[in-house]
């Protein structure tokens, strides 16, 4: 019995050794895929949809999104919107950080950073070659004022006289550092003409309070590269991601809810591509 002891005592001990020698190396990334053909496709892209978030079973450096988990709705959203455009005749391209990797997989920091500095080298040529680029996300929903601790990027809110941190919802946003003509422009065709946020309002999402005419500004990576562009950039935020899920339940679902209003944006962004010619 002391034998055994000592046996599992001896290989406890060699194995944190081993432990602890692993924890002085960096991670490795995985390779990095050949982004050379999508940075080319740039030059005959119209519009570049991109999805910004890691997956949900990918490693979250506050990337996730609402939940954790903003992608599983961004995505069947993108291909709904994407199968619009192309209908429309438009040449289209969805970027997703995933893909910027061999074996498209984000476990650790060094792949992670890998993935994102090559999905931005493809955003710049995205801007260079004057595409249109649209950021499709979910927001978060009410997020109590206790719960938001100290956070003060958003102003407080209050609703039904209880006080909220945050309240999601429908929203166009812009960054201020970088709103080319082509920008501000499709935003106001976004917005004012065509009405896109009130219809996703009539499907049932709450507006973003204060929001539902005008653009709301705020620092965004993404839109940070792709504002500049002579095509012009966005981010459309759908709905308050937990509301559709109450409202519709699947992402499938909440898809088929909002078709209406993507066809509405398809138009929009295929009228836009018409004037840009």
């Amino acid at each position: 019995m002391q034998s055994v002891r000592l046996n599992s005592l001896f290989f406890f001990l060699l194995a944190l050794t081993y432990l602890a020698g692993c924890a002085g190396k960096p991670a490795m990334p995985t390779a990095n895929t050949d982004i050379g053909p999508a940075l080319a496709k740039m030059a005959t892209v119209d519009v570049l949809l991109v999805s910004d978030h890691t997956l949900p079973d990918h490693l979250n450096l506050s990337s996730g999104g609402a939940n954790g988990e903003e992608r599983l709705f961004i995505d069947p959203t993108l291909q709904s919107l994407n199968s619009k455009l192309i209908s429309r005749g438009l040449n289209t391209h969805i970027l997703n950080v995933e893909d910027m990797v061999a074996g498209k997989d984000i476990q650790n920091k060094a792949t992670f950073d890998t993935a994102y500095t090559q999905y931005d080298q493809i955003l710049q040529a995205a801007v260079k070659h004057g595409v249109t680029i649209a950021s499709i996300h979910y927001d978060a929903d009410k997020i109590p004022a206790e719960s938001y601790g100290d956070n003060k990027a958003y102003a407080s809110a209050e609703e039904g006289g209880k006080k909220y941190g945050y309240i999601g919802g429908v929203q166009l946003i812009l960054d201020e550092r970088a709103t080319s003509d082509a920008t501000l422009n499709l935003a106001e065709h976004i917005i004012h003409r065509d009405l896109i946020l009130q219809q996703l309002n009539a499907v049932g999402f709450r507006i973003r309070p204060g929001y539902g005419d005008k653009v709301r500004f705020q620092n965004n990576l993404t839109l940070n590269i792709a504002g500049h562009s002579e095509g012009g950039a966005f981010l459309l935020e759908i709905a308050p991601q937990d509301q559709a899920v109450r409202l519709y339940g699947s992402p499938e679902k909440i898809v088929e809810a909002i078709d209406t209003p993507m066809d509405a944006l398809a138009d929009t962004l295929y009228a836009f591509r018409q004037g840009l010619k």
